[in-house]
């Protein structure tokens, strides 16, 4: 007599879902694996310590799976945990996002103000056309503002910005 056993298991944070049938035997379990095939569940099969395991790792499948045999709490529990780790998935992957901006942003900034402080030590400050000057004054003033913020403070656009700053790195070269 075949023997086949079950499970459904959420791994640790972010490693995803797994669901697997173990079999004594490779008949049974290519013969269930036809049977999920007919309803658009495509598990994969692996041999494990002489045992014939079918398993579903893509979470839609294993949804399509539970709604198939009624395990609606179940299901429903799986959907509510797909939820909440996609909402942390996307709350991480933008904070990710934004400390990286922040850290290009320190990054321009001390890069931008050494050039201007450069430019002052060799003299050379008196030198730059007045919108030079005022952008850098700008920048030394605000070291920690945006390009959006310190362009509104010289009332200028982005491009404008950046263009003149692109100047300032020359000059200073």
């Amino acid at each position: 007599m075949t023997h086949a056993q079950g499970g459904i298991s959420l791994r640790g944070q972010g490693s995803g879902y797994h669901v697997e049938f173990v079999f004594d035997e490779v008949k049974p379990a290519r013969e269930f694996m036809d049977i999920l095939a007919q309803y658009d569940i495509l598990p994969k099969l692996t041999e494990r310590k002489g045992a014939f395991v079918v398993y579903i790792k893509n979470s839609d499948c294993i949804c399509n799976l539970l709604a198939l045999v009624g395990a609606s709490n179940c299901l429903l529990r799986l959907h509510n945990e797909i939820t909440m780790r996609d909402v942390r998935n996307n709350a991480n992957r933008k904070a990710n996002c934004d400390t990286a901006n922040i850290e290009k942003q320190v990054i321009s900034s001390a890069r931008m103000i050494e050039s201007i402080e450069k430019i002052i030590q060799q003299g050379r400050f008196e030198s730059l056309d007045i919108k030079l000057k005022n952008t850098a004054n700008a920048r030394l003033e605000n070291p920690e503002a945006t390009y959006e913020e310190l362009a509104g403070i010289l009332g200028i656009s982005k491009s404008a910005l950046s263009y003149r700053l692109r100047l300032i790195l020359q000059a200073a070269k």
